[in-house]
């Protein structure tokens, strides 16, 4: 723990000094090894040299004795002969000699003179050939003894001791201390230059440390600073080394990452559409805006494009899509000239909010209401259309209308339904005691709740096609004229209907039973394959009877669970994916036809698919678009049908609004289709009419315009 804990500087600088400290003792270990030998052979030659010496001066010493005696021994005198004789035995006893012995010619001992503790010499070479013999720490001298008669000579051999031991003490004492010495200067010397290399090893390994950790450490507080969102900070460093290499890359790698954050933002809060914030974008930067400015007046307004529907029902998607381009255009340029702060936003499908924070914001706001109203005289143009829409516009301000953004929204949604029931084309200010609480979303529940018991709710059904092109289905749409408050939006009351599980459930029957009463002839004849589609909230997949209730609500009409085709939202499946197979295989059983609507726009489309009891999928009418002018497109449609090839389940394509797209579906190999080219959303009777031009026999043109749909 300790080992992890301690700062990487630290680290370093204990394992340099650890590193010095080895190299250091290896070094001294060695050299002190090479010392001593060095120092022992040094020792060993100087004794030698210090014998060779001492032998020196004891050979001429004792040549000069041995001189002296020998002249000594060669007199004629006898006298002179003993008392040489006898001055050699008193050397000997003196231990001067440590011995002395005389040979006759012929080599045979005839005087010796030895001291007790001497050895006995043996092994000598022929006295002849030899002047003298060093053996057993004593110099022994031969010298030949002449006589007057000229017999051969006698010889004299005499053993002088190297005698100098204390001498020899002193000189390998003083030797002794001078290797001593020198080792003691030489392992000071070690030690003074193992610390200074220590010390220069820690200096250099400061400074390496220092340089490196410092810009680690610069690079990590800018990584942090990054990590806490400052998006401006650079990770690149002014070094060449490695460090400055991965700087770099760092750097690159930051670069990706705000490319890709921009793109996803710019996907998770723009509309593609216009350009604007979406609904999550305005939002979030809504509530950053109503926090920074707390203490200033800010006006909301929410913007509405009366009977935009109708555009969308009768010409499609992308003529819808290009009217709302060219409404967002100049509603930009409007709101740019007006207000010099101000957010946009679209909030739904033709539903845009203008936020302005200013002193005089509800003054401004009602200006940009009144130009925009204004310019409703003048169609929006579109690449082949010309629509004359109205609008309807709430404005609420703080701090009179509430303090925040959740508040301030309600309260200007209400002010726009207020104006809606007034008669459209106008904006409203948010008055909290008049009728505006009819649009609040519990006043709405309890509303629908009755429209439900009241049947004041209709269906529309929009045909499900084969290849050959007969309409073997409809799928069921619901609709809520409010009496009072007109045309409400599936996208309002839907919701409000799912947060409550018993509303959402008697709204589904309540469409279920529709269905079965207008197609009842045709959907208990065996004859006919025609079939309803009905789409099944979120919340209904946690009741475990939902299955009990459907079958409940089909036998009143006597129409089998083999002719109701289940669509189930793709994204609704993550939430608890066990459990709604669970509830899928239960369904499944009791006969209904399972379908994964708007396949392609959730998360599980791959990884769960083949997972789920499906029959079939439902290719979302945003990959159908752009069919005929991207290959990426054709290419995911195929891709797709191999898919449910593969899995055995059938694929359905909604949203067609060409000939060009259903013609490119159909050679893919899409079984079932669906979308404005071939048959607007109508009532029962007009599907009705509408059936009898579909028989495979009768040759035909299809055509959007053939029945009116409403």
């Amino acid at each position: 723990m300790l080992k992890n804990a301690l700062p990487f500087q630290t680290k370093v600088s204990f394992t340099l000094l650890g590193l010095s400290s080895v190299l250091a003792c290896l070094f001294i270990y060695v050299y002190f090894n090479i010392s001593q030998g060095i120092g022992d052979e040094f020792s060993r030659n100087a004794q030698n040299q210090l014998a060779d010496t001492l032998i020196n001066n004891v050979r001429e010493q004792g040549l000069v004795t041995s001189q002296l005696l020998v002249s000594q021994l060669s007199q004629a005198s006898e006298i002179n002969q003993l008392n040489s004789l006898q001055n050699l035995a008193e050397l000997v006893e003196k231990n001067h000699l440590s011995y002395a012995f005389i040979y006759d010619h012929l080599g045979n001992l005839i005087g010796p003179y030895q001291h007790q503790q001497s050895a006995w010499p043996t092994n000598l070479p022929k006295l002849q050939y030899q002047a003298e013999l060093v053996s057993n720490g004593i110099v022994n001298i031969f010298s030949p003894i002449p006589n007057a008669n000229s017999d051969p000579h006698t010889m004299l051999l005499i053993g002088f001791p190297i005698s100098a031991a204390e001498e020899t003490s002193v000189l390998r004492s003083s030797l002794k201390q001078n290797l001593s010495d020198s080792s003691l200067q030489f392992l000071i010397q070690a030690g003074v230059g193992t610390l200074l290399i220590t010390l220069l090893a820690l200096a250099a390994s400061y400074y390496f440390s220092s340089n490196l950790i410092h810009s680690i450490r610069l690079l990590t507080n800018r990584a942090q600073r990054l990590d806490e969102g400052d998006l401006e900070v650079s990770l690149a460093l002014d070094r060449q080394d490695e460090l400055g290499q991965l700087s770099l890359s760092l750097q690159q790698m930051r670069n990706n990452l705000i490319n890709n954050y921009n793109e996803m933002s710019q996907l998770a809060w723009y509309d593609p559409l216009t350009g604007l914030f979406n609904r999550e974008g305005g939002f979030h930067h809504a509530r950053l805006l109503f926090n920074a400015k707390a203490n200033q007046t800010i006006s909301l307004a929410v913007i509405n494009l009366d009977g935009f529907q109708r555009i969308n029902d009768n010409m499609g998607y992308k003529e819808g899509d290009e009217t709302l381009q060219a409404f967002a255009r100049r509603l930009v340029q409007l709101v740019n000239r007006l207000a010099h702060k101000h957010l946009l936003a679209r909030v739904g499908g033709d539903e845009f909010i203008v936020i302005v924070p200013h002193p005089q914001s509800e003054l401004v706001c009602s200006q940009i209401a009144t130009e925009l109203l204004a310019l409703t005289k003048q169609a929006i143009q579109t690449a082949k259309n010309a629509h004359a829409l109205t609008l309807s516009i709430g404005i609420a301000s703080t701090p009179k209308d509430g303090n925040d953004f959740d508040t301030l929204l309600k309260a200007a949604s209400i002010a726009l339904h207020t104006a809606k029931s007034e008669g459209k084309n106008r904006f409203t200010h948010y008055q909290a005691d008049a009728n505006q609480h009819e649009w609040q979303p519990e006043v709405l529940k309890k509303a629908l709740k009755q429209a439900i018991e009241s049947q004041q709710l209709f269906v529309l059904y929009q045909g499900i096609f084969i290849a050959d092109n007969s309409l073997v289905g409809v799928e069921a749409l619901v609709r809520w004229n409010h009496p009072k408050l007109g045309p409400i939006s599936p996208s309002q009351f839907i919701p409000i209907a799912e947060q409550s599980a018993p509303l959402i459930e008697d709204l589904t029957l309540y469409v279920l039973e529709q269905s079965c009463a207008a197609f009842e002839e045709l959907l208990t004849n065996d004859k006919e394959p025609f079939r309803i589609s009905l789409n099944i909230a979120a919340c209904l997949l946690n009741n475990p009877e939902l299955a009990e209730l459907l079958l409940y609500s089909l036998s009143e009409y006597q129409v089998k669970a083999e002719r109701i085709i289940l669509e189930i939202t793709e994204t609704q499946l993550l939430s608890d994916m066990d459990f709604c197979c669970q509830q899928l295989d239960k369904l499944k059983a009791a006969g209904f036809t399972l379908w994964i609507d708007d396949f392609g726009t959730g998360y599980s489309s791959l990884s769960y698919l083949h997972k789920l009891p499906v029959d079939g999928i439902k290719i979302d009418h945003s990959f159908i678009d752009q069919l005929e002018h991207s290959s990426a497109s054709q290419a995911f449609i195929r891709a797709i049908v191999e898919l449910a090839r593969a899995l055995q389940v059938d694929t359905l394509a909604e949203g067609i609004e060409t000939e060009g797209q259903y013609k490119i579906l159909k050679g893919n190999g899409c079984h079932w289709f669906q979308g404005f080219y071939l048959h607007k959303p109508a009532n029962q009777l007009n599907v009705h009419a509408f059936r009898q031009h579909c028989q495979p026999s009768v040759k035909r043109s299809l055509s959007p315009k053939r029945i009116n749909a409403y």
